[in-house]
């Protein structure tokens, strides 16, 4: 997919059930709004300075709404905010962005939402893949990055590290697998491919969404 969200939510998409995998403390919440951070990051829109504010480098469309008005909103603050400023305002902002990426995924034809009703009485949506070899593929991308190192660039660094937060590392590897998954995941997050900018992003990501776990508990 072309953005952070949409591979994330899909990672997250358990494709039977039609729902999203269970979250502690929302972290997946987290990962999401944080991947809008990093998307913006990895397009060269933001830089994340020495003291982790995030600052503008470039204006301009991404090719995507709802990411560009992050943007905007970034560009248009009265002084620098830091990232995880931003992170933690969207996530208050924005306690829907499931539904809003998994929409985002109806609209380009990759989902299909159902409308059921729990015990006939309570609405509720489940959304399924119009063709399943897509979320395959995405999986099949993570595991050979992380066990292997193929594809290993900074996007897909900034992807697994996004996994990681959001808790779904083992929603894809083999319960065997995941020591050494878990220590690999750790290493690419603090490499130097990632890049300063996405490292620090991924650290305040990563960081706020413990903060978050916490002050839920």
């Amino acid at each position: 997919m072309q953005y952070l969200s949409q591979d994330l939510i899909l990672l997250a998409l358990n494709p039977q059930t039609g729902k999203t995998r269970f979250s502690w403390y929302s972290a997946l919440d987290y990962g999401l709004v944080g991947s809008l951070l990093l998307d913006l990051v990895l397009q060269g829109k933001l830089e994340i300075d020495n003291d982790n504010r995030a600052i503008g480098a470039i204006a301009g469309n991404t090719g995507n709404e709802f990411l560009d008005q992050r943007l905007s909103e970034v560009l248009a603050s009265s002084c620098p905010r830091t990232a995880r400023f931003w992170v933690t305002r969207w996530r208050r902002r924005y306690r829907g962005i499931q539904p809003i990426v998994l929409q985002n995924l109806v609209d380009l034809g990759v989902l299909e939402r159902q409308e059921q009703r729990i015990l006939g009485l309570f609405p509720t949506q489940r959304y399924f893949l119009t063709d399943e070899s897509m979320q395959r593929e995405i999986v099949q991308q993570v595991r050979a990055a992380v066990l292997e190192g193929i594809g290993l660039d900074s996007r897909m660094a900034a992807l697994i590290s996004l996994m990681q937060a959001s808790h779904l590392t083992d929603a894809v590897f083999r319960p065997e697998e995941r020591p050494e998954a878990r220590s690999r995941i750790k290493a690419i997050a603090e490499g130097e491919l990632v890049g300063k900018a996405v490292s620090k992003a991924i650290f305040i990501i990563q960081s706020t969404t413990t903060l978050g776990a916490i002050n839920s508990g």
